[in-house]
């Protein structure tokens, strides 16, 4: 795929698949996402994009890490929210959503600069390349993304999950977390992190090629942006529900410790050791409810976003 030199709309996908970075990078578009190039207009606009979205849809992010370490217990989605608003401000709602749209950009920009870097050394003529490329090149730029800027996903998640008060923002979290933790502790959970990003970019690049290749046999080559949007919703939701238990694994290890208490789980697999011997196989998914009831809305807001920043930047 390749874009018009205003931006304006991609000029029609090419037929061979292109290496997509991660879907979801920040709720941009993914046929988008999956051009060669990306201007800084249109990183810019993905960066407006995906912060509006990522906030409008804050309050169930944060849900999701509170029931998610909520190891042993059994809360419903309304006793969540109820545990936000005791805290007696709206403010509750939104705690991480800072971090959360800090790491944004550059996270997005790293993932397409290494994308395109890797494309090249591993693609035979700098174009094609096969969906097992596609995977290869999407996990291996989404590795070297999610590793350089992982202590703030450690900030979002303990700035989410501890008692109101603990921390009073990203900055006061990094200073106690490694004050009283030791910097390694930025670092907890990197494993599973790095593990479950080849099983979901693998299914959601996988899903995503065979669903455009239908749509484009179905148009002529020019499928509605619409539809393309929704094939990288469906996409990403089923890579979701194989790779969330990692999901789990990693806020469960990113939450523990949190003031220098003593640790509870020694790594992965005591995590899932634990986790099925409290909670059964049904413990590894909680939170998976409100995960899947952002994906439409926060889909949704970003198009919009993105294409009304794009045509203000244009302006």
């Amino acid at each position: 795929m390749r874009l018009t030199e205003d931006f304006s709309r991609p000029a029609g996908l090419a037929r061979s698949a292109q290496p997509p970075a991660l879907a979801g990078l920040f709720g941009m578009p993914l046929l988008y996402l999956r051009a060669g190039t990306l201007s800084a207009k249109l990183l810019l606009s993905g960066g407006v994009a995906g912060a509006v979205s990522r906030t409008a849809t804050a309050p169930i992010d944060r849900l999701k890490f509170i029931l998610q370490v909520q190891d042993g217990q059994l809360i419903t989605i309304r006793q969540g929210f109820s545990l936000m608003a005791a805290e007696g401000s709206y403010k509750a709602y939104f705690r991480g959503n800072g971090a959360n749209v800090i790491k944004n950009v550059p996270e997005t920009a790293l993932k397409l600069t290494c994308n395109d870097r890797v494309k090249a050394m591993i693609a035979q003529d700098g174009h094609s390349v096969s969906i097992g490329q596609s995977v290869a090149i999407g996990g291996i730029s989404g590795a070297i993304a999610q590793g350089t800027i992982y202590p703030m996903e450690v900030i979002q998640t303990r700035l989410a999950v501890s008692p109101a008060g603990t921390y009073r923002g990203i900055a006061n979290a990094f200073s106690k977390i490694v004050r009283q933790e030791g910097y390694k502790a930025l670092f907890r959970g990197i494993t599973p992190c790095m593990v479950g990003i080849i099983p979901y970019a693998g299914l959601d690049i996988a899903a995503f090629e065979v669903m455009r290749e239908k749509l484009h046999e179905q148009y002529d080559h020019r499928p509605p942006p619409q539809h393309l949007l929704l094939a990288g919703m469906l996409s990403s939701t089923g890579a979701q529900l194989v790779a969330y238990p990692l999901g789990l694994i990693r806020t469960r290890l990113q939450a523990q410790g949190m003031g220098g208490v003593p640790l509870k789980y020694n790594g992965m697999f005591d995590v899932i050791k634990k986790t099925l011997e409290l909670e059964g196989i049904r413990g590894m998914y909680k939170g998976l409810t409100p995960n899947l009831m952002k994906i439409a809305p926060a889909a949704g807001i970003s198009w919009f976003v993105f294409e009304e920043s794009k045509r203000i930047l244009q302006a």
